[in-house]
């Protein structure tokens, strides 16, 4: 959701009597009704705690967490770690980084083991520090305890110029997604997004689909890439072909703005944002609230249920949840902390 805030801010205003036109003619859906309500907390992170992985490899299974304050993006953000026994939270030093890396403001990000290596996949955006839009790369690190050790820098201006999330295949193959080239695709709701991918034994990235309405969340496995479309209100799934193309898409279920995708056993969880106007708001006033969702779906059963609804006194702008040993995990775009609940008893 990064590289969309400050682009839908501006063409709300200008756009004015025209607003219905931003993010669909219908701003405002009615919230759905969970069958169950859950108790919740909150642990502060830091600012934007947009999206987060499970790293298993390390002491006691952590989040981490990529943290970018979007009120203000002109500022540099960091990757966190909350460790989930204990809920002790702090930043990972980062080391061994080239010059070229004059900003790090970290979107989406994916996690893999490889051997004895563990590394953590981050999209970039503005490297350079010029707040260029079009400016952005793929950093690897390796995965240490209490640090990340610089890998790879993967850079290529043709495939990465606008990306939003990515996800890596165990064999280090990422599927990533580029979401809008500015403010008219905006406004027109264009179908301009695209999907790539990335081969790391040629090194190369290519496009793998396109004609995708705001494409934000991605999920890669080893048969097929699920992904969601933003201003389509859909899941979408690809089947994956062996040379990493993709073939003809498919819609799984309808949703109105969904954002992030996690795997939870035969499920797929994605969070949801229902209303614009709040969601715009917020942005720009973190006591203006704005409504969390979190749907559970049933990809081959072509099911959505709602897990968690919050009408965003509790958290705001959800944008990734996940669920792990008994707990539902939820991020959100702008404020300073994480929300931990219990997971309600249907869910199993």
């Amino acid at each position: 959701m990064n590289n969309m805030i400050g682009q839908f801010y501006r063409f709300c205003i200008i756009a004015g009597c025209l607003m219905s036109l931003c993010f669909g003619c219908n701003l405002k859906d009615p919230l759905p009704t969970p069958a169950q309500d859950v108790a919740c907390h909150k642990v502060k992170i830091a600012d934007g705690p947009e999206d987060f992985v499970l790293d298993q490899w390390h002491g006691d299974p952590r989040l981490l967490v990529s943290s970018h304050d979007r009120r203000h993006p002109e500022t540099s953000g960091g990757i966190y770690y909350f460790d989930i026994k204990t809920e002790k939270t702090g930043e990972l030093s980062r080391t061994g980084e080239p010059e070229t890396i004059a900003a790090f403001k970290p979107h989406g990000m994916d996690i893999r083991h490889d051997g004895d290596k563990t590394l953590l996949y981050v999209i970039l955006h503005d490297p350079n520090a010029r707040m260029k839009r079009d400016e952005n790369a793929v950093v690897v690190y390796e995965v240490y305890d209490d640090a990340l050790l610089f890998s790879a820098f993967l850079e290529d201006p043709e495939y990465l110029w606008s990306p939003n999330d990515l996800s890596v295949l165990p064999s280090g193959e990422i599927y990533l997604t580029n979401d809008l080239h500015g403010d008219l695709d905006m406004y027109l709701r264009m179908k301009a997004s695209e999907i790539v991918y990335y081969n790391p034994e040629s090194q190369k990235w290519s496009k793998v689909a396109d004609n995708i309405a705001f494409a934000n969340g991605i999920l890669a496995e080893p048969d097929k890439v699920f992904v969601t479309a933003t201003f389509d209100d859909q899941v979408m799934v690809f089947p994956r072909r062996i040379d990493g193309t993709l073939g003809m898409k498919e819609t799984i279920v309808r949703v109105k703005g969904p954002d992030n995708l996690m795997r939870y056993g035969k499920y797929l969880l994605t969070t949801a944002h229902f209303d614009d106007l709040a969601f715009l708001r917020h942005q720009k006033n973190p006591e203006d609230i704005s409504p969390s969702i979190v749907f559970r779906i049933r990809p081959g059963m072509y099911s959505i249920t709602p897990v968690y609804v919050n009408n965003g006194e509790m958290i705001s702008a959800a944008s990734t949840a996940m669920i792990y040993d008994d707990k539902l995990y939820i991020s959100q775009v702008f404020d300073p902390y994480i929300v931990v609940c219990d997971v309600p008893i249907y869910i199993y």
